[in-house]
């Protein structure tokens, strides 16, 4: 009963930790809409997170636009293989890589709408 008791004990502990580094990660390169569209070219290559609101979205969620007090970006999912389910109107956070072939834009490797991560 002691041993099950540690290992109980140990497993909640390495979760927190982790728990916690994901989050400390999530708030490294948050960043505002509007910085990136001014100077894309510093943001192009790194990842970043962009917390707004989504104005507007595909039909099957594999794209949609982000907005906040600075400006709209559009993130694609399609290279990272998932979606997102209806979700205009909501507050999201996005995480991923700044791209630019003409327009600037976000691939998403994570989206955070309420409580729900993706994928």
């Amino acid at each position: 009963m002691k041993y099950a008791t540690f290992a109980i004990f140990l497993i909640l502990c390495l979760t927190g930790i982790t728990f916690a580094e994901t989050i400390e990660q999530k708030d490294l390169n948050q960043v505002q809409i509007g910085t990136i569209l001014e100077d894309p070219e510093t943001y192009v290559g790194q990842n970043v997170t962009i917390h707004g609101t989504i104005s507007s979205q595909c039909g099957s969620g594999c794209w949609f636009i982000i907005s906040d007090d600075t400006g709209d970006l559009y993130v694609t999912l399609r290279a990272n293989n998932f979606v997102i389910p209806p979700a205009m109107g909501k507050k999201a956070t996005v995480i991923g890589q700044v791209s630019m072939k003409g327009d600037v834009y976000v691939t998403g490797s994570q989206v955070i709408i309420g409580d729900t991560t993706y994928p």
